[in-house]
């Protein structure tokens, strides 16, 4: 049985999340790729944890999970 895979929660405030066209080297992108598996989430969550831990941002305030359809 598979996992299924976790994708980055939406922002709390609604806005769309950045389309990014991924011309890194195939290495960096197998590199993400497995730490997106390992952590079972989205190759676009990790790049953007990645990103707020280098540059010390504020986590945006993420809308809380539904769990079978319940909050």
């Amino acid at each position: 049985m598979t996992k299924t895979r976790i994708i980055a929660p939406r922002l709390f405030n609604g806005d769309p999340r950045e389309q990014i066209g991924h011309g890194l080297p195939p290495a960096i992108k197998q590199g993400l790729r497995r730490i997106a598996g390992q952590e079972n989430k989205s190759v676009s969550w990790v790049l953007e944890e990645i990103i707020i831990d280098y540059f010390g941002f504020r986590r945006p305030r993420y809308k809380i999970r539904k769990k079978n359809g319940k909050v």
